[in-house]
């Protein structure tokens, strides 16, 4: 690891963890990628917190850098101050369609970082959400083609943006780069309607079985790699 990045989290958040996702994603990436693995690239799509929750920051403790996207400028603020090597975008992830047609969208929450906030009306009704803020938003087809790396693939994308998941990897086939390792939420009551909704059978029609499921995230990796 990174001692100068291990001294950061101790300064910033108090304590070192053994894991930072919220049901161990990361142990799971850890086994996936290993301890050798440090010039790795990651997009973080719904990224939060540079640690609370986090299923990029093991990766960036051991050296990893990349791309963390939120529609929250608080939370881009703090990325700002942490990850000063990674690219940090205050904006809501969108499908294709409503990122050709429009730059801002409308956010919905109960404080400035909310693990709840969405951009969906009516999951927003449904979480009784108090605040809206106007905020820009930007297609992953988009933010793909514009941060990925040029001479190597990007090595894992984590979507966690309450209720527009399944919306916004509808454009995979247009990515310019696909990701060898893919996390995103897939609620679902079993493992078996998990691997048969939409977002896990158009993953596997361009490439990716579905490895694992925690909680509510679903891990992908792509075929022959």
């Amino acid at each position: 690891m990174k001692l100068s990045r291990i001294l950061k989290i101790f300064s910033r958040h108090g304590s070192l963890r053994g894991h930072f996702s919220q049901y161990g994603e990361d142990v799971i990436l850890h086994k996936l990628f290993g301890n050798k693995f440090s010039d790795g690239f990651y997009i973080d799509v719904g990224a939060h917190h540079p640690f609370r929750q986090s299923n990029t920051a093991y990766l960036w403790l051991m050296g990893w850098h990349g791309v963390n996207v939120d529609a929250s400028k608080k939370s881009i603020a703090l990325f700002n101050s942490v990850r000063t090597d990674d690219v940090n975008l205050w904006a809501a992830v969108v499908d294709d369609e409503t990122g050709a047609k429009q730059s801002e969208i409308t956010l919905y929450s109960n404080t400035d970082i909310d693990l709840c906030a969405t951009c969906n009306p009516d999951l927003a009704r449904d979480r009784q959400t108090t605040r809206t803020e106007v905020v820009p938003c930007l297609s992953l087809t988009e933010i793909i083609k514009r941060h990925a790396p040029k001479d190597k693939p990007i090595d894992f994308l984590n979507i966690d943006i309450e209720g527009f998941d399944q919306a916004v990897i509808a454009g995979i086939g247009n990515w310019v780069s696909k990701p060898r390792v893919i996390c995103m939420e897939i609620y679902a009551d079993s493992m078996r309607a998990a691997v048969d909704s939409e977002a896990s059978m158009l993953l596997d029609k361009n490439g990716y079985d579905m490895i694992t499921r925690i909680g509510h995230s679903a891990i992908f990796r792509l075929r022959d790699r």
